[in-house]
């Protein structure tokens, strides 16, 4: 039987390759994506939350004021980390706030300068005053703590827990990895700025507008580039987010 022109011009489109979406955003200082597919967008005081096709989910304006950095990892909990108010606002789905901010001085965390989600539902906050990694519990207690080693003027500017590993980036350069325990397992001379993001094997960065990933197993390898000019970047599942010039981009 011969195929019939609708057929073939359902061949066609799926042969096609996928073209990328854009939106005009403007201010975006941080992005950030969840397991779902959607991709938040931090615009100072204020986050979007918007699906994988770019349409607007939710809104929500911090009152502390401006957001330093966003962990959407577990999107029923998501983490604002407002360094400038030494605090941690949580979030639900539809970015409703769940209780009040965490006063992070108050849980041994005396100058927090980066923190992240943990999937066992903690927190893991650098403190640039005692020098340590702290992982707070369900219940917001210590129950873990390792020393950040490295250069004592290099602060924790980036943090993220992936596959039961937390990545610490230090302003202007290191990357430390620990265990789940707390346990440095790796203290590598990766020029980490202030983003990065950990994908399976690979390293994602951004240095002087340039998008890099590095094997994390390969460093003696050259890193790749994979985008030029962006100001701000995000990666999961399976997707791209990048922003540059007012337009945020998202590829699959």
């Amino acid at each position: 039987m011969k195929p019939t022109t609708l057929t073939l011009l359902c061949l066609t489109l799926l042969c096609l390759p996928a073209r990328a979406q854009t939106l005009a955003v403007e201010g975006v200082t941080a992005l950030a994506a969840d397991r779902q597919g959607c991709c938040y967008v931090v615009a100072g005081s204020s986050v979007a939350k918007y699906s994988a096709t770019l349409a607007l989910q939710a809104r929500y304006t911090c009152p502390l004021g401006s957001i330093a950095s966003i962990d959407a990892s577990d999107p029923f909990k998501v983490a604002l980390f407002c360094k400038d108010f030494l605090r941690i606002v949580l979030l639900d789905s539809k970015l409703a706030q769940l209780g009040n901010p965490l006063f992070l001085p108050d849980l041994n965390a005396l100058r927090p300068t980066a923190a992240c989600r943990s999937a066992e539902n903690g927190l893991w906050v650098a403190d640039a005053y005692r020098r340590r990694l702290l992982y707070l519990d369900f219940t917001l207690n210590t129950s873990r703590e390792a020393a950040l080693l490295g250069d004592e003027a290099a602060e924790v500017c980036c943090m993220v827990e992936r596959e039961a590993k937390v990545f610490a980036g230090f302003a202007g350069g290191n990357l430390a990895i620990f265990d789940k325990f707390g346990a440095l397992l790796h203290l590598l001379p990766v020029p980490v700025p202030c983003w990065f993001d950990v994908q399976g094997d690979l390293l994602y960065y951004l240095a002087n507008g340039n998008l890099y990933t590095q094997n994390l197993h390969a460093l003696s390898e050259a890193p790749a580039l994979v985008a030029t000019g962006v100001e701000r970047c995000a990666v999961g599942h399976g997707a791209l987010y990048t922003y540059a010039k007012g337009l945020l981009t998202v590829k699959k």
